[in-house]
């Protein structure tokens, strides 16, 4: 909550005019506690996971020529029926883990120092903020996937999240209770470092959960944005390590691809992209009249 009563009292506090965001955030915040600032959370990711998929289910379920041909496992199509069962499934695990762990971890931003007075932070100071959170957050994610696809971690825990071997969008967060406390620590881990303003942190949840959603997508757009970043792996990359699924050893960054090169866990991946390649190429050349010999390949390696 505000400790101003009007806008002009803020303006005084702070030596100058709000900005219009200011002025926008005054009016929807100051009669708010803190605690219900941080519970918005819980509708986001509410919204997040109910809204941002539909798109992709109306291009599975309809098949339109256009997206079609960029399906990554064309053979594999899920029916209205299978996407709603998933969404059920992702709903009951929001409804019984996700929202009461948000509505009890508010001492949580309280001890690391999220604040939500003014001045609201500038784009740069969220931008720097924001590159932190998801490079600390794909470091320690990249770790704790790897623990999850050991013999025990797969069998007891991670092996839910991938029954999905072509995933979907509304598969994203569908995981094993134990998975999303787990998975919970790396996203508290660069706002803990790092603490910003809670606009920054609602921005932070609501960016990673929407990433996750489109590398899950089970298609790969030309024109998604996300392919001008540098290092990011996205719907292709982790794609990929599903296709392969078990015991993976393969892609195991949630976001960029820098851990996977630096630790060679994704040999298999770019294996496979060099021996499709290559089948292309023959395949480009026959149609311009040359001749190839292939043997059987194996794809599917880790």
């Amino acid at each position: 909550m505000l400790p101003y009563q009007t806008i002009s009292e803020a303006a005084s506090a702070l030596g100058r005019n709000l900005t219009f965001a200011e002025t926008l955030w005054f009016n929807y915040s100051a009669s708010k506690s803190d605690y219900i600032l941080y519970c918005h959370n819980i509708l986001f990711l509410f919204l997040i996971f109910s809204v941002v998929p539909l798109p992709l289910v109306f291009v599975e379920v309809l098949r339109w020529a256009g997206f079609d041909r960029h399906k990554i496992q064309p053979k594999v199509r899920l029916t209205l029926h299978d996407m709603l069962k998933c969404y059920k499934d992702v709903m009951w695990m929001f409804f019984s883990i996700v929202g009461p762990l948000q509505l009890v971890s508010y001492p949580s931003i309280q001890l690391i120092g999220i604040r939500t007075g003014l001045p609201l932070p500038s784009g740069w100071e969220m931008v720097s903020q924001l590159l932190v959170y998801f490079l600390v957050e794909d470091y320690t994610n990249y770790w704790i996937h790897r623990f999850l696809h050991n013999k025990w971690g797969y069998e007891k825990i991670h092996r839910v999240h991938h029954e999905y071997t072509a995933p979907i969008g509304f598969a994203a967060p569908y995981a094993h209770w134990a998975e999303i406390l787990i998975l919970g620590i790396p996203s508290f881990l660069g706002p803990a470092i790092a603490p910003g303003h809670m606009i920054t942190f609602w921005s932070w949840i609501a960016l990673r959960q929407v990433e996750a959603i489109e590398t899950h997508s089970g298609y790969d757009f030309p024109w998604t944005p996300t392919k001008y970043i540098p290092f990011y792996g996205g719907a292709e990359y982790h794609d990929y390590h599903h296709y392969v699924g078990g015991l993976s050893q393969s892609n195991f960054a949630s976001v960029f691809t820098y851990c996977d090169y630096i630790y060679g866990t994704d040999k298999g991946y770019r294996y496979q992209k060099k021996i499709l390649k290559k089948l292309k190429e023959d395949t480009n050349g026959v149609q311009n009249g040359g001749s190839y010999n292939t043997s059987t390949v194996d794809l599917k390696t880790d």
